[in-house]
Formats: structure tokens, C-alpha cells, sequence
């Protein structure tokens, strides 16, 4: 199989790149509540982002990717997984941002209601539509609910550009249910393991560009055999899980019966490469990247938060073993 993007992909890919580049500006959007910035959500809006018509799963992972990139504030990325998940479901899209909590067991359904309490959702403050998975009788299953019906108390969030909340259910009504849970958190699995090879990139990027122009005994830092090494380990790793990623956009993209072991491999890769770039990065700026004005600590914050989201690579590997295993 050619791991490659279509001309028109990569123009979707390049186009939404220039945009995120000239409309990011993180220090001043994750100082605004939620670290959401209204005027660019609506310009996202109004490109047809949310939603896309005539396009492929493999598109939307292009899209986390570059809002990885760009280390996008607030709630996008949760609303694309969302978009993805009720589109896999067959079911209406949802209007407006959304947060996901798709990996919760603290919330029940008992008598058409939704009970119980999540200990940290990111971007549920600026959401209007919470997209949550619960225990029912019949097994697990997720569950689309209005922010409205819930109790929502921001909490203190490593990632600052995803602000975190505690988020309360008593008695909450649903919009719908849906049963495919494990199909949608594949799906979010993807896409979020397609942010984190963007965060990923860019961390790696920052680094090399610094190493290459820092001198250090009269010669650029990039020369001496140490940093080469970091950086080239880190694009090893970032590569191997950007192939993992796309294969398994593809594989959901055409229903492959290996979709959710491919997933999995994706969000295992990705996140642990992520992490890897990230504090690779901090390593090679030196003292300057331990600083607060650095946005090398942004990106380390949420590669932290891309790596624990739906299970960290070791739950993904434990998980694919054992299907292997049992199916040996």
C-alpha cells in the first residue's frame, strides 16, 4: 500500500495550515475563557470545517493533524471527534463546540437519565453539546446530552489550551443514545493520535530551527553528535506513528476489519512520539525552554494530554495483544 496524499489533500492540508498559522495566537486565546476564541470559531465554521461534505475520515485526521500543528486553543478538536463519532452513528451532527468524555465509567444510565460525575473533561466549558460515554444495562454505551444539563465547574488543567471542568450529571436528559460506542472511540482514538503527530512535528521543528541557530563554542548546537541524535530519533519516532495514523484514517475510511487494532497502534505511536518531541524540544532550547514565556511547555503540556486521552500506549498495546492472543 503507497502511504501517500492525493494533490487535493495535500491542498486541503497546505490551505488549512496557512490559515491556523496566521490565526493562532496562543498566548492570547488561552487567556480567554475556555480558551476559546469566538471570532475564530466562527471563521472555522464558516470554511465548512465542522462537518465536511464529500470528504473522507482520512480528511478530518488531516485536519486534527494541522490543529496539532498549531497547538489550536479550545474546544475544535473534541468537536471533530464528536462530528466523526455521530457520523459514524448515522445520527444528526450537533450545532455549536462540543466536549467528549468517551472512556468515562463514572456515569449510569438508570430510568432515561444520565447520573454520576466526570472528574475532568476538557473544553466542557465552552461546549454546547456534551458527547459522554455511560454504563446502562445493556453494557456501555454513549450518549449525546445538552451542556445545559449538566453542572459544569472549571478545574485547574495541565494543557492550558484545553481547560478542564468537573462535570455533574443528576438526572440529566439525552438527545440521543447510541450503542456503537467502540466504533466511536476508534475513531476518537484517530484523530486524537492525528493531533498529537502534529504537535509532534511542530515541537521537533522549533527544535531543530533553534539547534541550528544557537552557538555554542563557536559552533551551531545542531553540529554536536548529542542533539543530532535527539532530534533524529524524534523524527524516527514521528514518522513510524504518522504512517500508523494514516493507515488507520484509511482503515476506517473503508470499513478494513483491522480498523480498531490499527487505531490503537496510532494512538500508542503517536502519543508516545509526541511526548518524546516535546520534551526533546525543551531539552535542546535549554534554559530558554524551561521558561514560561517559551511555548515549548504548551506543547509538552499537551502532548501529556494527548498521551493519557482514551489510555496511554501501554493500555493500547495491552489491548492489542490480548486480541491477539485471544484470537490466536
Amino acid at each position: 500500500m503507497r502511504f501517500a496524499l492525493s494533490e487535493e489533500q495535500e491542498a486541503f492540508r497546505d490551505t488549512a495550515r496557512r490559515f491556523l498559522s496566521e490565526r493562532v495566537h496562543l498566548r492570547e486565546q488561552i487567556a480567554m475563557p475556555g480558551a476559546h476564541d469566538a471570532s475564530l470559531w466562527k471563521e472555522i465554521v464558516e470554511l465548512g470545517w465542522l462537518g465536511l461534505e464529500d470528504a473522507t475520515f482520512v480528511e478530518a485526521a488531516l485536519l486534527a493533524e494541522e490543529a496539532g500543528r498549531a497547538l489550536l486553543p479550545g474546544p475544535f478538536t473534541a468537536t471533530l471527534i464528536a462530528i466523526e463519532a455521530l457520523r459514524s452513528a448515522g445520527a444528526t451532527l450537533p450545532e455549536g463546540a462540543c466536549a467528549v468524555a468517551l472512556d468515562s465509567t463514572d456515569v449510569r444510565f438508570v430510568r432515561n437519565r444520565l447520573r454520576g460525575r466526570i472528574a475532568a473533561v476538557p473544553c466542557a466549558e465552552a461546549a454546547v453539546t456534551l458527547l459522554v460515554a455511560a454504563t446502562t444495562p445493556d453494557g456501555p454505551a454513549a450518549f449525546e446530552v445538552a451542556a445545559s444539563e449538566a453542572t459544569i465547574e472549571p478545574i485547574e488543567s495541565a494543557d492550558l489550551t484545553r481547560p478542564a471542568a468537573r462535570v455533574t450529571f443528576d438526572g440529566a436528559k439525552v438527545r440521543q443514545r447510541f450503542d456503537g460506542l467502540d466504533a466511536m472511540i476508534d475513531r476518537a482514538r484517530v484523530l486524537t493520535a492525528a493531533d498529537a503527530i502534529g504537535g509532534g512535528a511542530k515541537a521537533l521543528e522549533m527544535a531543530v530551527a533553534y539547534a541550528k541557530d544557537r552557538v555554542q563554542f563557536d559552533r551551531p548546537i545542531g553540529s554536536f553528535q548529542a542533539v543530532k541524535h535527539r532530534a533524529a530519533d524524534g523524527w524516527r519516532a514521528l514518522e513510524s506513528a504518522r504512517v500508523a495514523t494514516w493507515y488507520a484514517a484509511w482503515t476506517i475510511a473503508n470499513d478494513a476489519d483491522d480498523a480498531s487494532t490499527a487505531a490503537r497502534a496510532a494512538k500508542a505511536m503517536a502519543g508516545d512520539a509526541f511526548a518524546r518531541c516535546a520534551a526533546d524540544s525543551i531539552q535542546i532550547h535549554g534554559g530558554i525552554g524551561f521558561t514560561w514565556e517559551h511555548d515549548a511547555h504548551l506543547y509538552y503540556r499537551r502532548a501529556l494530554a494527548d498521551q493519557a486521552t482514551l489510555g496511554d500506549a501501554t493500555r493500547q498495546r495491552e489491548a492489542i495483544a490480548s486480541n491477539v492472543f485471544a484470537n490466536a
